[in-house]
C-alpha cells in the first residue's frame, strides 16, 4: 500500500473510532438493539414473517457496527505501517 493510501486509511480509521467511541452513537445502538429485541419477543409463534423481518434489522445493525470496526482496524494497521516506514527512514539517515 502506498503512503498516501495508508494516510487515508489512518484518517478513516480515526473517524470510525470517533463514531464508535461517541456516547450518542453507543446509546443509539443500545436503544435500537433493545427495541428490536422487544419487537422480536412480542411476536407470536406463527408470526414467522415478522420475526424474520426483525432478525434482518438486527443483522443490519450488526453489519453497520462491524463495518465501523473494520475501518478502525484498517486504520490501526495503516498507523503501524506508517510508524514502521518512519523507523526505516530514520535508520537510513
Amino acid at each position: 500500500m502506498s503512503e498516501l493510501k495508508d494516510r487515508q486509511e489512518l484518517v478513516r480509521g480515526d473517524q470510525a473510532s470517533a463514531v464508535l467511541n461517541n456516547p450518542i452513537y453507543q446509546e443509539a445502538f443500545v436503544m435500537i438493539r433493545a427495541r428490536l429485541m422487544e419487537e422480536f419477543q412480542k411476536t407470536k409463534f406463527k408470526q414467522t414473517d415478522e420475526r424474520d423481518e426483525v432478525w434482518r434489522k438486527m443483522q443490519t445493525v450488526e453489519w453497520v457496527e462491524k463495518h465501523f470496526k473494520q475501518v478502525m482496524q484498517s486504520g490501526m494497521v495503516s498507523q503501524a505501517t506508517l510508524a514502521q516506514r518512519g523507523k526505516q527512514f530514520m535508520k537510513g539517515l
